[in-house]
C-alpha cells in the first residue's frame, strides 16, 4: 500500500489504485511475492521448470574471485590476474559447499554469493582433482537450504533437464534442454578425463560450472562441468551418483582429522523405501566392518547393522552419514539409531582420538623447528630423479606406494604456501586417491594432502614419484622407517612408514 507519509491515511487515486490490484491478483492475472521467489498467481504460467527452480534455487550459490593467469606467471611475474566466475551447490545446511575445482582452483579470495544476496568468504576444505570436485565452506548463523539430490545411473536420452548457474555473472540464470547421451568420455585436458560424463543440449556458459543439472521431478542429477569448444548444444555434467560418493569420501576425510569410529560402511539402494522420497535418499547405510576394541565396537555396533540416524542427522545415503560426523570431537558421545534384523536398537558412541593420526597429534614441523627431515632441511637440495624418464606408468605407482597424484602448479604451491618458500621451494604433487591398506593408507595419508619429500628425494613430477615407487625398498635408513613430509591444510607435517 502507499500512505501520504504527511497524513498517513491513503489518498483517493491510490485507494482506486489498490482496490483494482487487489482484484487482478484475486483473478489471477497479477504475479505475487512467496518468500523470495517469484510465483505466479496464474497456475498456467506455472511448469515443471519453474516449480524445480523454485525447489532449488536457494541451495545454488554463485562464486566469484581473483584468479592468476599461470600461462603468463613467471618468477618475477605472480600472472596476469583476471576475475573468475562459477556456480556451486549447497550439500550441508551448516554452509558446505560442492562445485567444481576448476573453479575455485587458484583464487585468491572466494567470494560466495547466496540466493538472498548473503555475501560470504569461503574456504576450500577438501578437493579431489581426479573427478574436477571440491568442497567450500561458509560460515553463516542460520542453517542454509539444501540441494534436493536425485539419481543419475537410470537417465533416459531425450528426457528434459534445467540448469542454474552463473554464466557470465548473470547470478541464479536457468537454461533448460535435454540429456543427449550418457556414459560420455571427455577429454577435458592433458591430465583431467570425464569418464562417464552426462551430454546435455542444455546452455551452459562460463560461470554454469559448478553448478546443478536438475530433472523434471526437481532433483539434481549431475554438475555441469564443461562445453565442447567450438561446438553448440553440447555440454557435459559429472554425474550425480559420482558427486555424491566423492562428496561423502571428503566429508568424511575432513571427519577422520578430528575422531575416529573404527566402522566402514557401505550404500546400498532401500527396497522398502518411501516412494515420496527424493530418489537421492532411497538407500540405506549399512556396516561393513567394526574394528575390534574401536569405539563403535565398545558401544555395541555389529557387521550387518543399518544406520538409520547420528544425532540429530537422518541417515538416507552414505553423504548423510559423513555429514553427521564432520562437527564432532574426540571424546563426544553421540546417539545411533540402528536397525538390526527389523529391531530397533539406539546405541551411545564415545567417539575416540584420530586413528594414529602421528602428524596430526602435533608434529607440526615448520622452518624453525629442529629435527626437520633431509628433504626439506635448510640448505640442503633434495635429489630428483634426473634419470632419463622412465617407463613405468602411474599405475606402478599405485600398485606400489598406493597413491594417486597430479604434480601441483608451481604458481599455486607458492601463492599456497609462501611463509615455507625459503626451505621448501621445490614443490609437491596433490594426492588424489589412495588405496586402501596401502602405503600411504598406513602413513594415513590423504586425499587433498601435498606430499613435498619422501625420504632423501623430492615428491614434485611424474617422473620423481615413479622413481621413489621403483626403488623405495632400496632406501637405507638408521631407523628402518621411511619419512614423508606434506602439507595439509596449509600446516607441515611429517610421518613415517615401515620400510618393510
Amino acid at each position: 500500500m502507499f500512505y501520504n507519509r504527511s497524513t498517513e491515511t491513503m489518498p483517493f487515486t491510490q485507494i482506486i489504485v489498490f482496490l483494482i490490484t487487489v482484484s487482478l491478483v484475486l483473478c489471477g492475472m497479477v504475479p505475487v511475492l512467496t518468500g523470495s521467489v517469484l510465483v505466479c498467481a496464474s497456475e498456467s504460467r506455472s511448469n515443471w521448470a519453474t516449480k524445480a527452480y523454485e525447489q532449488n534455487c536457494n541451495a545454488v550459490v554463485c562464486i566469484q574471485g581473483d584468479k592468476v593467469d599461470e600461462l603468463n606467471s613467471s618468477s618475477k611475474d605472480s600472472g596476469k590476474s583476471y576475475n573468475g566466475m562459477g556456480t556451486g551447490i549447497i550439500i550441508d545446511e551448516r554452509g558446505y559447499i560442492v562445485t567444481n575445482f576448476h573453479v575455485v582452483e587458484g583464487i585468491r579470495k572466494i567470494q560466495v554469493t547466496t540466493f538472498d544476496r548473503n555475501v560470504f568468504t569461503a574456504n576450500l576444505v577438501a578437493r579431489d582433482t581426479e573427478t574436477d570436485l571440491a568442497i567450500i565452506k561458509i560460515n553463516t548463523r542460520k542453517p542454509l537450504k539444501t540441494i534436493t539430490l536425485g539419481r543419475s545411473y537410470d537417465l533416459i536420452p531425450g528426457e528434459s533437464c534445467i540448469a542454474i548457474g552463473n554464466p557470465y555473472g548473470y547470478a541464479f540464470s536457468l537454461t533448460d534442454g535435454r540429456i543427449s547421451g550418457i556414459d560420455r568420455e571427455v577429454d577435458v585436458n592433458d591430465t583431467l578425463v570425464y569418464r562417464v560424463a552426462i551430454q546435455t543440449n542444455t546452455e551452459i556458459n562460463p560461470g554454469n560450472s559448478g553448478g546443478p543439472l536438475i530433472n523434471v521431478d526437481g532433483e539434481m542429477i549431475g554438475i555441469n562441468a564443461a562445453i565442447r569448444q567450438g561446438a553448440t548444444g553440447i555440454a557435459f555434467a559429472i554425474p550425480i551418483d559420482q558427486v555424491t560418493n566423492v562428496a561423502a569420501k571428503l566429508l568424511g576425510e575432513i571427519a577422520e582429522q578430528s575422531i575416529s569410529l573404527g566402522l566402514k560402511v557401505y550404500q546400498e539402494d532401500n527396497e522398502n523405501s518411501d516412494s515420496t522420497l527424493p530418489r537421492g535418499n532411497r538407500f540405506k547405510v549399512v556396516v561393513e566392518s567394526v574394528e575390534n576394541n574401536s569405539p563403535a565396537a565398545e558401544a555395541g555396533i555389529e557387521k550387518g547393522d543399518i544406520i538409520k540416524g547420528i544425532g540429530q542427522y537422518t541417515i538416507a545415503n552414505k553423504l548423510d552419514f559423513s555429514r553427521a560426523l564432520i562437527d564432532l570431537k574426540s571424546r563426544d558421545e553421540i546417539a545411533f539409531s540402528i536397525l538390526r534384523n527389523t529391531e530397533a536398537v539406539d546405541l551411545l558412541v564415545c567417539v575416540g582420538v584420530p586413528r594414529e593420526n602421528r602428524f596430526t597429534a602435533g608434529i607440526s614441523r615448520s622452518r624453525n623447528n629442529t629435527g626437520i627431515p633431509k628433504q626439506a632441511g635448510a640448505g640442503f637440495s633434495p635429489k630428483t630423479a634426473s634419470q632419463p624418464k622412465l617407463i613405468y606408468d602411474d599405475d606402478y605407482v599405485w600398485e606400489t606406494l598406493g597413491f594417486r597424484y597430479t604434480p601441483m602448479r608451481m604458481t599455486e604451491y607458492k601463492r599456497m604456501f609462501s611463509e615455507y618458500l625459503e626451505n621448501r621451494p621445490h614443490g609437491g604433487v596433490v594426492v588424489t586417491a589412495v588405496l586402501e591398506g596401502g602405503l600411504m593408507a598406513k602413513a594415513n595419508i590423504i586425499s587433498g594432502d601435498v606430499i613435498i619429500g619422501i625420504h632423501e628425494y623430492a615428491a614434485t613430477s611424474q617422473n620423481d614419484v615413479q622413481y621413489i615407487a621403483k626403488y623405495w625398498q632400496t632406501f637405507k635408513t638408521s631407523k628402518g622407517t621411511i619419512e614423508i613430509e606434506l602439507f595439509r591444510d596449509g600446516q607441515l607435517y611429517v610421518t613415517e612408514v615401515p620400510l618393510k
